[in-house]
């Protein structure tokens, strides 16, 4: 009979200068003595191949033979630069290759995983999952063995990740949770923060919370007639948030902007947005 082999994931905590109320981006390491795969590599400094080497051998880990990247993010991808000698071979989602090849040596050759791909790493199957919405190639991996999701940005162990449009999406990011959702799950990965011990909890939270920000705009719309983004992520934002990140919050709420203007809900009229029933109510 043919068992399955044993594989550990072990997160690598990488300090980068991302954003509040983080200090590090995670990287992980999954597979055994025989063979392991890196998930993403923090930023370009010396001190990520450190903690790299330094986890490679305190888990008795084989040296890295690729590399995958969750998405092209610059707090994700550029400390592959500190790792040239470890001849790894490289894997994104296409729709995150060009942003990505950016950030490698011209000579680095970047190979592209697809949705539902599987693949084997130290004799155990680690599922590809395409979930777009923080980018629009983002990818998570899914080890059923271990019951393990590396959920990439799609999931922190503090507060929400941004979605900013074009290449964030944020009907596709609601949909991206929701196939989350339906995994068999013990713990998750995310991509900056510790260890998520209670996935599907912490998976409705963020959908909760983005469905919250989507009454939120229309209920403030209602009252106001006509808003700005600007106007909007200042209103449900401003105390809540270090305003480093005032930016990026600002570029999630023009996600849901773009959403509800799909849906029908929101026009919007040069910068201002209003709710549609307001905007014929006036014609």
């Amino acid at each position: 009979m043919s068992l399955q082999m044993t594989i550990q994931a072990v997160r690598v905590p990488i300090s980068t200068p991302t954003l509040w109320p983080h200090t590090a981006t995670n990287s992980y390491l999954i597979g055994n003595a025989e063979e392991s795969v890196l998930v993403d590599a923090g930023y370009d400094h010396p001190s990520t191949r450190a903690e790299l080497e330094k986890a490679v051998q305190e888990h008795g880990l084989a040296r890295p033979s690729s590399i995958i990247f969750t998405h092209h993010h610059p707090d994700h991808v550029p400390g592959v630069r500190q790792l040239t000698d470890w001849q790894l071979a490289f894997y994104c989602h296409e729709r995150d290759k060009r942003a990505i090849s950016g950030a490698l040596h011209p000579q680095d050759e970047l190979r592209t995983l697809a949705d539902e791909e599987t693949i084997q790493v130290g004799g155990a199957d680690i599922r590809i999952l395409h979930t777009p919405g923080h980018t629009a190639g983002h990818l998570s991996l899914y080890i059923p063995s271990e019951k393990i999701l590396i959920a990439g940005d799609n999931i922190l162990s503090e507060g929400t990740t941004w979605i900013g449009p074009p290449d964030g999406n944020m009907r596709d990011y609601l949909r991206s949770l929701e196939r989350l959702k339906q995994l068999d799950l013990e713990k998750l990965g995310p991509g900056h923060g510790t260890w998520v011990t209670d996935p599907y909890e912490r998976i409705d939270f963020v959908i909760t919370r983005r469905l919250h920000r989507e009454e939120q705009i229309q209920q403030m719309l209602s009252e106001h007639g006509q808003l700005t983004a600007y106007d909007l992520t200042k209103y449900m934002y401003e105390g809540y948030i270090h305003p480093s990140v005032f930016g990026v919050a600002q570029k999630t709420t023009e996600a849901h902007l773009v959403k509800l203007m799909e849906d029908g809900a929101v026009v919007q009229q040069g910068s201002a947005y209003s709710l549609q029933s307001i905007c014929e109510h006036n014609i």
